[in-house]
């Protein structure tokens, strides 16, 4: 997660955020919890895995750290354990939503370092676009979506490009859209965000968490078909389900170590949370022993 020549291949000269700093703890715990399991694991990565998988994926999610099997149907399993857990009565309900929206305050829920502060050109709109980068703009964005969005609101939109798109596709666009209507792609987003109403986004952005927690509707933009291929689908999918009234499903949720979501600046005992899910997932994975037969290839 923190590795230096790790991030150069997969964001370039773009910094992470200092607001992600106190994850290096938890990722040093969880790597070497995990050993007792001898399961395999993997920074952000997206894979189809037999039930009786053999791989945990991390990754960092709206500040905290997100820990799922390479398994879609555990993936979203484990998400609706969480919200049905027992064990957490209104007692042990955290006030996760809360946390998020201070992160929009503290100015600390942007990814990266460095996003531009200059908003005195741009003026307020109702709706904002948050897009992903360009290797999945094409994948996992539906273009039909996006010109009924420019369509139905005309100018009273923002698209945001995210940090990690090429000056290619945001030449792209902007000859689709206007170029008065695409925001700089290192700007701060979550500027934007507090002024709009309704914030369109995908199952692979952390913004949809935080458009949430600020009161705004929220609307996805995927491709269908590919709208499962995402480390944060399983909790995205259930957000977008419960965006009437998303509070007290995101404090339920996250508070259950079943969610696989860990953090560190609000929770104390972190690494008893973190404990509890392995024990769980592993336990579920034991269940599905031998019912699949994977052939692994030799190294």
């Amino acid at each position: 997660m923190f590795n230096e020549n790790v991030a150069k291949q997969r964001i370039g000269s773009l910094k992470k955020s200092k607001a992600l700093d106190p994850l290096r703890d938890v990722e040093r715990y969880f790597l070497r919890q995990v050993k007792k399991y001898n399961i395999e694991t993997s920074y952000d990565v997206l894979a189809q895995e037999i039930p009786y998988f053999r791989t945990f994926a991390y990754t960092e999610y709206a500040t905290c750290f997100m820990i799922h099997p390479l398994n879609l149907d555990f993936r979203l399993t484990q998400i609706m354990d969480a919200y049905d857990d027992k064990d957490i009565d209104e007692s042990k309900v955290i006030d996760f939503a809360s946390y998020f929206r201070s992160n929009i305050e503290k100015n600390m829920s942007n990814k990266y370092q460095d996003r531009g502060t200059d908003f005195s050109r741009y003026r307020e709109v109702d709706n904002l676009v948050v897009l992903p980068g360009s290797n999945k703009l094409k994948s996992n964005t539906c273009l039909n979506k996006l010109i009924h969005i420019k369509k139905l609101h005309g100018d009273n939109v923002y698209f945001k490009p995210h940090p990690i798109t090429t000056h290619t596709v945001i030449g792209e666009i902007k000859d689709q859209f206007g170029e008065e209507l695409i925001l700089p792609r290192d700007i701060d987003m979550y500027h934007f965000m507090q002024k709009a109403d309704k914030v369109y986004t995908t199952h692979i952005s952390e913004s949809a968490m935080y458009a949430a927690c600020l009161g705004k509707e929220i609307e996805p933009i995927d491709v269908y078909n590919n709208v499962e291929r995402g480390s944060f689908y399983h909790v995205n999918k259930f957000l977008f389900e419960h965006r009437d009234n998303p509070e007290p499903w995101i404090n339920k949720t996250l508070s259950s170590p079943k969610s696989g979501i860990i953090c560190p600046q609000i929770e104390e005992n972190w690494k008893e949370k973190l404990d509890s899910y392995l024990e769980y997932m592993t336990t579920k994975r034991e269940k599905y022993k031998d019912w699949f037969i994977e052939v692994r290839k030799k190294k």
